[in-house]
């Protein structure tokens, strides 16, 4: 008989996001779906940002500036691990509401090493990676 696998713990970034984003008015996010692409190692998280208000306008620029709270994603310390990058994937583009509230929408791809430290099973990282992308902060 083989032991079972390990349980491999996913950082939560969607956390993260959220208390970057939740200070903005109108603003949700939510994860769509994760993936782990080397387990342990690097994990896709998809993430959709709504934001909505009573004009258009208003709207669009409250998508703005959580389209680049995202693009800082990278630059913004998390104790979750290090953001390797952050793309977007969808918009931001003009999605009502079913009722035609005035919303935007847009998914972002991003990608994360858990920390050394996280209790995530870490075998190391896939073949081919650089040095310097093997290292922690």
């Amino acid at each position: 008989m083989t032991a079972p696998a390990p349980v491999i713990a996913q950082p939560d970034l969607e956390a993260h996001v959220w208390s970057l984003l939740g200070g903005l008015a109108g603003v949700n996010s939510f994860a769509y779906a994760s993936a782990q692409l080397w387990p342990g190692w690097v994990y896709a998280w998809f993430i959709q940002v709504d934001a909505r208000s009573a004009r258009r306008e208003a709207a669009r620029a409250t998508a703005e500036q959580a389209r680049q709270i995202m693009a800082s994603l990278p630059d913004q310390p998390w104790p979750g691990g290090d953001v390797c990058y952050c793309q977007p994937v969808e918009g931001p583009a003009w999605l009502p509401d079913e009722d035609g509230q005035p919303r935007y929408m847009a998914r972002y791809e991003v990608r994360v090493h858990p920390r050394r430290d996280s209790g995530a099973v870490q075998p190391g990282p896939p073949p081919g990676v650089p040095p310097a992308a093997r290292r922690h902060r």
